[in-house]
């Protein structure tokens, strides 16, 4: 095999140049290895390395001219130092890439700070002194447009925190800035401020106060409307009533003049008497109604009507349930301010009784009334009708509003 000294002078040339750059490397290597990792002993074969191909450098290239000697290796196969070229730029590249590897992975002050720099949130730390230890790309520019100067302190972010909660920049996003302190070795006056871009949910609010100002003016509007609409069903109660009066009164005083001029008993002329006059000296009466008319009338209003229990129909015990329910529907809408009114019917037998006793309770969902209540001319004479029937009726003002009602069942009722 072909000696290294009878090769061509040029490859004479390039093994030994092939050598030195292969030992640099391999140097540099160790030296990275060494300023990295802190532990010499594992970087050592990389020294062994460049030690290796530093002396076969000097063995093909140092010899005594003076005394008649050449270079020690010059005798030894071109062969060799092929191989010995190729195995260190094998292990170099392998050394080099699984340096880069272990780098990409193993966390370090550059990585942390490429990592926020990518957040979509402006994030900032500093020290007790106040100074920035580590603070990324968005904050930076995010203190610059509220400030006009680059964030130099945590004074800097001070004055724009003192602006509020929320920042409005020019280009009309809206940022939410937030401090809190961060406990490191004990000390509490480290600082972490972040900042969010919560431009949809300010804009979102305001949009969602505006949608509530305008629904709180349709519930005025609609419950001006329900307070109308409760007038004019009371005006046409009462005319109604005017009518019911104006025919009574006519037809009571043509049987008046019939039964003075016409023959009879005394007796059966005085039982007429007091059957035509009695509209004269009888309380308001009710207009005849079923809890389903009732039931409609309320949704016009606005109000449901929630019962539990039932009543016999078209009986006088429905007739004033249904009144009594009419007139806390009423009273729900324009008192109460509620919607829902509650009517619970129990039917009870007491003893000594073949009939039923009906113990009817009304409430609604409205506000309670701030003392004890005042009876107007309808419950007045809601409770003369109910009285009039044998029955009982109460309020109650705590803690809400309640009617009470008491109604015995008639002899010849269904």
């Amino acid at each position: 095999m072909t000696a290294f000294s009878a090769l061509h002078e040029f490859w004479q040339t390039m093994i030994p140049v092939l050598l030195m750059i292969e030992a640099v490397l391999e140097l540099g290597l160790f030296l990275y290895q060494v300023i990295r990792r802190k532990a010499v002993f594992r970087c050592l074969p990389c020294a062994a390395i460049s030690v290796m191909l530093t002396v076969l450098l000097f063995s093909v290239t140092q010899g005594d001219p003076d005394n008649g000697k050449d270079a020690s290796l010059l005798g030894v196969p071109w062969a060799v130092f092929a191989a010995v070229l190729l195995l260190c730029a094998v292990h170099f590249t392998a050394a080099l890439l699984w340096e880069c590897r272990r780098c990409r992975n193993k966390l370090s002050p550059f990585s942390i700070k490429e990592a926020i720099d990518k957040l979509p949130m402006g994030v900032c730390f500093s020290d007790p002194h106040g100074r920035i230890i580590l603070c990324n790309d968005l904050m930076r520019r995010l203190v610059y447009s509220l400030n006009g100067r680059s964030l130099q302190t945590i004074s800097d972010l001070d004055a724009a925190l003192a602006k509020g909660e929320y920042c409005i920049l020019t280009d009309g996003t809206v940022w939410q800035f937030r401090a809190r302190s961060v406990t490191v070795d004990s000390d509490d006056r480290w600082q972490q401020i972040t900042a969010h871009d919560v431009t949809e949910l300010y804009y979102g609010n305001i949009r969602q106060d505006q949608i509530n100002e305008e629904l709180r003016e349709v519930n005025r509007r609609l419950h001006k409307m329900y307070e109308r609409m409760a007038d004019d069903i009371s005006e046409k109660e009462n005319l109604e009533l005017k009518i019911h009066i104006h025919d009574t009164i006519g037809r009571s005083l043509l049987t008046i003049r019939d039964i003075v001029e016409s023959g009879g008993s005394a007796d059966d002329k005085l039982e007429a008497l007091q059957q035509a006059v009695s509209v004269l000296t009888s309380d308001r009466p009710l207009l005849s109604c079923t809890m389903d008319e009732v039931r409609e009338t309320a949704g016009k209003l606005g109000v449901i009507m929630r019962t539990e229990g039932s009543i016999p129909a078209g009986s006088v015990c429905e007739s004033l349930t249904a009144a009594a329910a009419a007139e806390c529907v009423t009273n729900c809408v324009r008192h109460a301010v509620g919607n829902e009114v509650y009517i619970r019917i129990v039917s009870r037998n007491p003893s000594g009784r073949n009939s039923s006793v009906y113990d009817i309770i009304i409430t609604n969902n409205g506000k309670a009334p701030e003392g004890p209540i005042s009876e107007g001319s309808g419950l007045s004479n809601l409770r003369r009708s109910i009285e009039s029937a044998g029955g009982e009726m109460h309020t109650a003002f705590s803690p809400r509003f309640a009617l009470l009602i008491t109604l015995p069942e008639k002899e010849d009722e269904p």
